[in-house]
């Protein structure tokens, strides 16, 4: 385990303001935002991330919200955004920095951790025991206190990418993008002793997990090294340890809905290194295959999110050059159109 520098300010003292299905640690309060929020990555090194806020009843949506709010840009590369409780966590993963916000997006806390004097770089959250954990592409993983905003890290596998909580422990996606080869485990830490007790053989470059409710399942979305090593699902069994594999073919990224249902996406690079990708449903209580969720494929494929609650899917396209756009689809498959995320490349939606 490392020791951290924290730095954690109250927003009241750094910013002027304007008006305006993890286990989460508490019960959310009322706010006076509703709607869905949409992390838009950016550009790398363009200072352009984003937040937006998007009303599904009425189809509206308010850009730069984030700005707008703390009268103070987000930053660079928005790389997740998750509710806990009361609060909202961002990892900004090109400023090296954790927002920690309010239901309104009001900035309570600003986290920056470092590890042998240098500043820690997060990727991914996820949550579970009453805490936040968080994954540093420098090879720890982090605890976030989310009474204290307090941080502690111990050490994973190489580049830690995705993270998912089931049963006490964390499942780490070690993806080794910074090596000359790709890394191809996940570490498995134990979160009463917060250290790794063992790691799993999984495919080339493993980058999203996600766990099933009754958390039976981790399910590992690994990228293959864009070489002779395609992209794939595989599934780990919590309680005999084994990896086995699906038939989803070319997987481009998962995303938990309703009733425990994991919605897969999948399809491969085309000429122009587009993805048109495929959206499949997925039991992921018993590990059990239900079927498309839709006939309509969505190109060019940028990330996937579902919404616990309601059960829509939301898939982000980008073209890298201009604001993305996000495709809505109900739990039964309908599509609902797609708004203008008002910002490059959207990157994750999450219910307020």
């Amino acid at each position: 385990m490392k020791a951290l520098e924290i730095v954690i300010a109250a927003a009241a003292a750094l910013l002027t303001f304007t008006a305006c299905r993890p286990d989460t640690p508490d019960t959310p309060q009322q706010t006076g935002l509703k709607g869905m929020l949409v992390l838009n990555n950016g550009n790398w090194g363009s200072n352009d991330a984003s937040v937006s806020l998007f009303d599904p009843d009425s189809g509206e949506v308010t850009g730069n919200l984030f700005l707008t709010v703390n009268n103070m840009h987000l930053g660079d590369l928005g790389q997740d955004i998750m509710a806990a409780g009361d609060d909202i966590y961002i990892a900004v993963n090109g400023s090296q920095l954790v927002f920690v916000t309010d239901r309104d997006l009001r900035v309570k806390a600003v986290v920056e951790a470092y590890a042998d004097g240098a500043k820690l770089s997060p990727r991914h959250f996820a949550a579970g025991g009453g805490k936040v954990y968080v994954t540093y592409y420098e090879g720890l993983l982090g605890e976030i206190d989310p009474k204290t905003y307090k941080v502690r890290t111990t050490a994973v596998g190489p580049n830690p990418d995705g993270v998912a909580y089931a049963g006490g422990r964390l499942y780490v996606a070690n993806s080794g993008g910074y090596l000359p080869t790709f890394n191809n485990t996940v570490s498995v830490v134990d979160a009463a002793s917060f250290t790794e007790i063992a790691t799993m053989e999984v495919s080339v470059n493993p980058a999203c997990v996600v766990a099933s409710g009754n958390g039976r399942y981790v399910y590992v979305s690994s990228l293959g090294n864009y070489a002779d090593v395609p992209p794939m699902l595989q599934v780990i069994d919590v309680r005999g340890g084994s990896v086995s594999g699906t038939d989803y073919g070319r997987v481009a990224g998962i995303a938990m809905g309703a009733g425990d249902e994991l919605i897969v996406a999948s399809g491969g690079y085309d000429e122009n290194w587009n993805i048109a990708a495929t959206l499949w449903r997925h039991d992921a209580g018993s590990n059990t295959k239900i079927g498309k969720l839709t006939e309509m494929p969505v190109s060019p494929f940028y990330s996937i999110s579902a919404d616990p609650s309601s059960g829509d899917v939301f898939v982000g396209t980008s073209d890298y050059v201009t604001d993305g756009d996000v495709h809505r689809f109900d739990a039964a498959g309908k599509y609902h159109g797609k708004f203008d995320a008002l910002g490059m490349n959207p990157q994750k939606v999450i219910r307020l």
